[in-house]
């Protein structure tokens, strides 16, 4: 996936959501901050850094790779946590 630079519209190859993002046509610093992520496309504001006029919302959809990542890890978290009610709770009988 990539997105254009806010100042010079040249592809930048990844998803905004990276670190240290910097356009390899201009040079420039770019940030960058999820504005909406629970839809199918998330939503991110990227701009030059210390140009706000530069601000552009970017949407860039969720790959199969991240899709299965994401899934997986709620699943992980959502056993995690039922078990530890499960624990809460029979600590609470024993005691």
């Amino acid at each position: 996936m990539s997105f254009p630079c806010p100042g010079c519209d040249a592809p930048i190859a990844g998803r905004p959501d990276r670190l240290l993002l910097r356009c390899g046509a201009c040079g420039a610093r770019l940030r960058s901050r999820a504005v909406e992520t629970s839809a199918s496309s998330p939503l991110f504001e990227v701009q030059v850094t210390g140009r706000p006029e530069t601000l552009r919302r970017v949407e860039i959809p969720w790959d199969e790779a991240e899709r299965r990542r994401l899934s997986s890890w709620l699943l992980v978290a959502s056993v995690v946590t039922v078990a530890l009610v499960l624990v809460l709770f029979v600590l609470a009988r024993m005691l």
